[in-house]
């Protein structure tokens, strides 16, 4: 028995067509979308210049915090001597190179640094109590040097000196270097050091030190029993003024 065609299967097959279009337009839409939002084709002269700048040689410019170039690069050595500016000193000794009350500073080529301790006698015997002793100290008008020494059989560490020269305001440590591992005689290790001293100091002005050991064992010092080494400047006297003849 034919079944008779109903209208509502047309609608159906109509609502398909249009779902199939409507899917393919919305394909073909998108996908221009894509090809839009896509980066425009590179010339060939555009990579080769791309590629240019890599394959020449690099170069190395160095610039100082301003990022102005240096003229020339110096390298330092460890073991190089500082050289302190004057400045610098004037700003340790806490004080204007004229001070209040009539006191007028002098070159230190007029006068000299006088020590304030008694000659240091018997090395051995102050070694072996505090395991490390100032040896020798000599002092000329530029700077004070002198010998450290450290007992045979102690641990590994630094040796130095520690100074001021504004009545310990501020002070600095600076490291001795080794001199004789095996000095003759032995007794220990001898290390040397060099202070410089400021250029102009006061008359009564005073260059106080101590030596020092730092290991694992702990901090030993020689500070002439808490004293410390101190070279106090003394100005060369002034001549007497010359008498005017009555005429």
């Amino acid at each position: 028995m034919d079944r008779e065609p109903d209208p509502d299967d047309d609608d159906d097959d109509d609502d398909r067509l249009d779902d199939d279009q409507d899917a393919r337009q919305l394909e073909r839409r998108m996908s221009e979308r894509r090809r839009a939002r896509s980066l425009p084709a590179c010339p060939a002269s555009l990579l080769l210049a791309a590629v240019a700048p890599s394959e020449q040689r690099k170069r190395v410019q160095f610039a100082d915090s301003l990022g102005l170039s240096l003229a020339s690069v110096k390298h330092f050595s460890a073991l190089d001597e500082p050289r302190v500016p004057t400045k610098v000193f004037s700003r340790h000794t806490g004080r204007p190179a004229a001070a209040a009350g009539g006191r007028h500073s002098h070159p230190a080529g007029g006068g000299r640094l006088v020590a304030c301790f008694s000659e240091l006698a018997d090395p051995d015997s102050r070694l072996r109590l505090l395991r490390v002793c100032l040896e020798r100290l000599s002092v000329t008008h530029f700077d004070v040097r002198g010998h450290v020494r450290v007992l045979s059989g102690s641990a590994c560490g630094e040796v130095g000196v520690r100074y001021t020269f504004n009545e310990w305001l501020s002070h600095v440590d600076a490291q001795a270097l080794l001199l004789d591992a095996h000095p003759p005689g032995g007794g220990g290790a001898r290390y040397g050091f060099t202070v410089y001293t400021p250029p102009e100091m006061e008359e009564g002005a005073a260059v106080h030190l101590a030596v020092y050991f730092r290991s694992d064992q702990g901090d030993f010092w020689d500070n002439n029993d808490g004293r410390n080494f101190t070279l106090r400047y003394c100005a060369p006297a002034l001549p007497p003024p010359e008498p005017h003849e009555r005429k």
